[in-house]
């Protein structure tokens, strides 16, 4: 009976010494669409020296099913940027981002991310391997301050998706266990949705093997100028 109780009172040591997230989550960012459930904003993460830009980048799952309430709601966010992330076959598949959506946008890029092999984690190590020139042209895209507000998106927003935020967050200093909280938001609101914490750990393995974010970047084409560009634009001081 007291080892039963020196064990519980460990534990519950153990939970009170987990701090309350101070950061707003997914449902708090969450832009509400009919048309998708898995769009958010990034704003309000922490960074290192302030945190994420509030209403500047946007992430999503297709917009393909969006209905006209759903555009008037991203118009009114005053989205600048719309990168589609689908392959050809996608699109020809579910169709493309609805028309009325686009129109009045200025920047609508269709950058085909695929990866050639695998799935779960070899398909991330491909989508590493295979889209250097992307995420070095994605760094480009975000290093431009008339670019903002920027909405990318894949299919279900998870994965294609899912790598770039990473990407992205690590590059800002966003601690890794919020940048895996925010990846794995899309299995909490879409259950059937295989989002599995040892895939997007494949991202941070490239990085660390690459001897930082910072380097993994310069070694798919990003300059230094670039990197403290993005930076400069979304990195706010925490009020």
């Amino acid at each position: 009976m007291r080892k039963l109780y020196l064990i519980l009172s460990c534990l519950a040591l153990l939970v009170t010494a987990v701090p309350a997230a101070d950061y707003p989550d997914g449902d708090e960012r969450a832009v509400t669409l009919k048309g998708t459930r898995n769009t958010r904003q990034l704003g309000g993460l922490p960074v290192r020296s302030g945190v994420f830009k509030e209403g500047a980048v946007y992430r999503s799952g297709a917009l393909c099913f969006a209905s006209v309430k759903d555009a008037e709601k991203l118009h009114g966010l005053d989205i600048r940027t719309i990168l589609e992330l689908r392959l050809p076959q996608e699109i020809a598949k579910d169709g493309p981002d609805k028309p009325y959506l686009l129109e009045g946008i200025p920047n609508r890029i269709h950058w085909p991310m695929g990866n050639s092999h695998g799935l779960g984690r070899e398909a991330y190590q491909s989508y590493m391997e295979d889209n250097r020139p992307l995420i070095r042209d994605f760094f480009t895209l975000m290093a431009k301050p008339g670019n903002y507000p920027v909405l990318y998106h894949c299919s279900a927003g998870k994965d294609r998706t899912g790598i770039l935020t990473a990407l992205l967050l690590e590059t800002l200093g966003t601690p890794r266990e919020v940048i895996m909280d925010d990846y794995i938001h899309s299995r909490r609101i879409t259950p059937k949705l295989k989002v599995q914490e040892d895939w997007i750990q494949v991202v941070f393995d490239e990085i660390d093997r690459s001897g930082g974010i910072e380097a993994y970047l310069e070694t798919v084409g990003v300059t230094k100028e670039q990197i403290a560009s993005v930076r400069a634009i979304l990195v706010e001081e925490d009020s």
